[in-house]
């Protein structure tokens, strides 16, 4: 009894012993720092992203969206994952897997299961696919020997991620852009309410296009949960006054029509294969309110195109005899008139040590200005600069005048990238960068010694189709939440309220139209409706120079206009670069853009009714 009693007196004290340890680990001098590192291996604060936005068309469309998608792993360090369950199991799940994703034998997936479970007591985890699966996948994933227990206890773990989706495949993909992955700093809760900062790599960001651009509208807010770890990957969501709920994004209405996009994409993919081109662009816009209808930009990927650049917004180019009308619109502001006789000689001028020549001879060695812009004479234009403003001396007030249309600055179309021109002036400084010399002025006046985007060009001929008011391009019309109600909504906004007098702009207009009925446009030309447009076939630099010849030399070639001419809806602008060889020479504004721009022209035609002419049956 006495030894008995003496056993209990030792169970008494070392139950008092391990009491005071507790109290003293729970309360004394460093409880404080153990609680919180018992807290951090146990409690985490876990980031909730907010769904990301829609975007949609003009008609409701969804052109894209955000599908959850998941990364599967497998946590092999879990204690209910015995080597008996695990080795019973392990065959089938290796055949479930390889029978899933294809990408190894049922073997090699052997192998690396039982190589992750061999090294559960480094590192427990493994990813199990290269690839996200969907919903439905996983569905299946959980019928799959041991991924089938109950959550945690078979090692199974999910990474949910959102996976962005274009239901209409390839069309206006640059246009909408593409998401991807980056780095950010973000400030976390923690449980004690204090705030740290850590680097994550969660945010969802697009590569220019709409995705980039009005990222912070469509990624919405980030929101936290309080997570308690199960196991070394399982964690479940607690109860917590940290937490907070995520916002969803807003959801962005474009201003695109899916089915002028389908035959801009189509036509222009068709080209560029037909005739081995080398990239190009084809934009649709209204003419009262800037809305774009359609923006395709395509580069040839042997006998496939994918969009990769946005050359439309993005690129900057020489224009060549497409910024003519700028030119037109200089002279005749200026008092000229289209009935003046303009000196086009054979079609070749020497100017101070540089040529100037035409691709056909005229008719004579003089012809008005009218048929000088209809037949695109580059004589006929340097010819005209030369006499109005070089000889003057009024060269400053010529470029001047091309920047008040817009050539000096950006568009502001709210699209990350967009190019800036490149328009020089007669500065002593510029001469003496080599920038401007005795004959800039005249190499201006048909499209080169300056750089803009289509875009640019194309604004400019809508502004002459909408009466001499200069709007802004748009493409996106408003903002919605995930009910559907208006949050903001985007109206269209006049840059220029009058480009030109409105003779002047009647006269531009008549000129234009006479390119199509008499001049370098006449593939537009059909019976059911009129085209005022102009052609351009720009040299462009080759290595970082003028090939001086065909053979090889890159060209652009663009045809851009508006139409009805009589009441225009309307414009359109298509460039397509190429690359002249022997074997063809289809690399003209006419012969090249000329039959996608019609074929768009044509699809918008015969979708609105009210402009065809009815049938009329005599009895």
């Amino acid at each position: 009894m006495l030894r008995v009693q003496w056993l209990y007196v030792l169970f008494v004290l070392t139950a008092l012993g391990i009491f005071g340890r507790i109290v003293w680990l729970q309360y004394g001098p460093e409880g404080a720092s153990l609680r919180e590192k018992v807290e951090e291996r146990t409690f985490t604060m876990q980031r909730i992203d907010g769904q990301r936005g829609e975007i949609f068309a003009a008609d409701g469309s969804l052109l894209a969206t955000s599908v959850v998608m998941y990364y599967l792993g497998m946590d092999f360090a879990v204690d209910s994952l015995t080597a008996g369950r695990f080795n019973g199991n392990v065959s089938a799940l290796a055949d479930s897997l390889a029978a899933l994703f294809g990408d190894r034998s049922a073997g090699e997936y052997e192998v690396f299961l039982r190589e992750g479970y061999a090294g559960r007591g480094r590192r427990g985890y493994r990813r199990l696919n290269s690839r996200m699966i969907s919903v439905d996948e996983l569905r299946r994933v959980l019928t799959f020997p041991l991924l089938k227990d109950r959550p945690g206890f078979g090692g199974l773990s999910l990474e949910r991620v959102y996976h962005r989706e274009h239901p209409f495949g390839p069309l206006a993909e640059r246009t909408l852009g593409q998401t991807r992955t980056v780095y950010d700093t973000l400030v976390v809760p923690t449980r004690d309410s204090t705030r740290k900062r850590v680097e994550t790599m969660l945010t969802e960001r697009g590569l220019y296009g709409i995705e980039y651009s009005f990222d912070d509208r469509l990624r919405g807010t980030s929101g936290w949960q309080m997570m308690q770890k199960q196991t070394q990957r399982f964690s479940t969501p607690v109860a917590s006054p940290l937490n907070v709920e995520p916002v969803n994004g807003l959801d962005v209405t474009t201003t695109l029509d899916m089915d002028f996009q389908d035959v801009a994409h189509d036509m222009l993919s068709r080209q560029l294969v037909r005739h081995g081109a080398l990239y190009g662009t084809v934009v649709l816009m209204e003419v009262a309110t800037g809305h774009i209808k359609a923006m395709a930009n395509l580069q040839r990927f042997g006998e496939e195109c994918r969009e990769v650049s946005n050359y439309a917004v993005g690129g900057r180019f020489e224009p060549g005899s497409t910024f003519k009308l700028a030119t037109l619109l200089a002279l005749l502001d200026d008092g000229m008139r289209l009935s003046d006789m303009v000196a086009v000689g054979n079609g070749r001028l020497e100017l101070r040590s540089a040529e100037f020549t035409d691709d056909h001879v005229p008719e004579a060695p003089y012809e008005t200005l009218k048929r000088v812009f209809e037949t695109s004479s580059n004589v006929g234009f340097v010819q005209a600069v030369e006499q109005r403003f070089k000889e003057r001396g009024r060269e400053r007030e010529f470029v001047d005048y091309i920047a008040a249309l817009g050539f000096d600055r950006p568009l502001g179309t709210g699209i990350v990238g967009e190019a800036t021109p490149i328009l020089h002036r007669p500065t002593p400084e510029a001469t003496r960068l080599g920038r401007w010399s005795s004959n800039s002025a005249a190499f201006m006046s048909h499209g080169y010694g300056l750089e803009v985007s289509p875009l640019h060009t194309l604004t400019l001929y809508n502004a002459v189709a909408n009466d001499g008011v200069m709007v802004r391009p748009m493409l996106v019309s408003g903002l919605c939440n995930s009910l559907g109600e208006t949050v903001e909504e985007f109206e269209s906004e006049v840059v220029n309220p009058r480009i030109a007098p409105r003779r002047t702009i009647d006269a531009v207009r008549e000129s234009l139209e006479g390119v199509v009925d008499q001049g370098t446009a006449r593939v537009l030309q059909n019976p059911y409706y009129r085209v005022a447009a102009k052609t351009g076939t720009a040299q462009q630099l080759t290595d970082g120079r003028y090939l001086g010849g065909h053979r090889g030399q890159i060209y652009m070639a663009t045809m851009v206009g508006y139409f009805p001419a009589d009441e225009p809806r309307y414009s359109c602008i298509v460039s397509i670069w190429t690359r002249f060889n022997a074997a063809g020479d289809v690399f003209y504004g006419s012969n090249l853009a000329g039959p996608v721009f019609k074929a768009v022209a044509d699809r918008v035609y015969v979708t609105h009714y009210e402009w065809q002419r009815p049938i009329l049956v005599e009895n």
